[in-house]
């Protein structure tokens, strides 16, 4: 790999919930869904999810502020609608960071951080923040 690569994504998960009711109840299109049971490439989920993604970002592109920030915006003004659906379908959320980062010496590794205002939104609806990284 030559550059860094990172995705953002945001998901709503529960035992059992129809992603469409998320989509009606938020008004927004996810990026994918899942609905707990279901038959889908490879696996059987666990859970019913609702997630809403970046799409990938590489090399300088590759801004993780910038990628929160993009998500944060979509959401900011469906807060309360996510806290009603969460509490509705007792489901909980979650703000997953993708990182790749590449091994070759001459790439600087990307930073990661939060601004306030992705840290207070994430408060609010009680969001669980995940980084995962991978060397390539």
């Amino acid at each position: 790999m030559e550059d860094n690569e990172c995705r953002v994504y945001f998901g709503l998960y529960g035992d059992d919930f129809d992603p469409k009711e998320i989509t009606s109840i938020l008004g927004i299109d996810p990026t994918s869904t899942k609905r707990r049971g279901e038959n889908v490439p490879n696996s059987v989920p666990k859970f019913s999810s609702w997630t809403l993604s970046t799409g990938n970002a590489a090399g300088d592109s590759a801004d993780v502020y910038e990628l929160f920030s993009e998500i944060v915006n979509k959401l900011q003004p469906k807060k309360d609608l996510i806290i009603e659906a969460m509490r509705r379908f007792s489901a909980f959320s979650k703000l997953q960071v993708v990182l790749s980062i590449s091994i070759k010496e001459n790439v600087s590794t990307p930073g990661i951080g939060f601004d306030v205002d992705t840290i207070k939104f994430f408060g609010e609806i009680g969001a669980f923040i995940d980084i995962d990284t991978y060397k390539e």
